[in-house]
């Protein structure tokens, strides 16, 4: 583990809410939060709307790659998409809000390490994301002879949930890097045969990224990334993908 970089992100603060005694009446008070994680909720007025602007683009964007005039080279059939992503699609559901009310209190990654950091040749580079406390955390490996990448979701020392996305095409991964470089809105990281094989959504969040994996196989799993560790997870997936020469056999 030496030849890891190491980097710690920012932490959000987090603890209960002060409490206030000659504050405003009850009335007044904002509704209950359920004991939900800072950044999960309403967003105040202004951030709402930006949300649902950019909550539509992605829709739209969405609709057009699945319809065959964007990314896919082939015709998917959305009525037969999961349940979600159908909902998302005909304009049911906020995507956003309904993943972050199935994974409210999804632990927070606040460190990343990886290796290697920089553009030497590697058959396997791994970036591996921990909670503070080091009770959870996520493996990001990518086996550059087989076109693979794999997340490992882990919590504790006793479970692990692996999700593998093979032949990504250098548009989708292209196309992923972009989205996830804006300031809102949810990015899908996935191959050609979308939920027919493992993917990943993120979504950008004023407070952090939340990243959730899906499987057609019927496991889910899902984390929250500090902006810090999500921007540099960007960036070295970036380097990899894109920038790093053939390994030497």
């Amino acid at each position: 583990m030496s030849n890891f970089d190491f980097d710690p992100g920012d932490t959000p603060a987090i603890g209960a809410h002060p409490a206030a005694d000659d504050g405003p009446s009850e009335a007044s008070q904002p509704p209950a939060r359920d004991d939900l994680p800072p950044g999960t909720g309403q967003l105040n007025p202004r951030a709402l709307a930006t949300h649902s602007r950019i909550s539509s683009q992605d829709r739209e964007r969405l609709l057009r790659d699945l319809s065959g005039t964007g990314s896919l080279r082939r015709s998917i059939k959305i009525d037969q998409a999961p349940l979600t992503i159908k909902q998302f699609l005909r304009g049911e559901i906020d995507l956003d809000n309904e993943l972050a009310r199935r994974f409210a209190k999804a632990p927070l990654m606040t460190s990343i390490a990886r290796s290697p950091q920089d553009t030497r040749p590697a058959s396997r580079a791994t970036a591996m994301l921990t909670s503070q406390d080091g009770s959870a955390g996520i493996s990001l490996d990518l086996y550059h002879d087989q076109g693979l990448t794999e997340a490992t979701f882990t919590l504790g020392y006793m479970l692990a949930l692996r999700f593998r996305l093979g032949g990504l095409s250098s548009y989708d991964k292209r196309r992923w890097l972009d989205l996830m470089r804006r300031e809102a809105g949810a990015a899908f990281l996935w191959t050609s045969r979308r939920w027919e094989d493992d993917y990943l959504i993120f979504v950008l969040r004023p407070n952090y990224v939340r990243m959730y994996a899906f499987s057609p196989d019927r496991h889910e799993a899902s984390a929250r990334l500090t902006h810090p560790v999500a921007r540099q997870l960007i960036n070295w997936l970036d380097v990899r993908w894109f920038h790093t020469g053939r390994p030497t056999p």
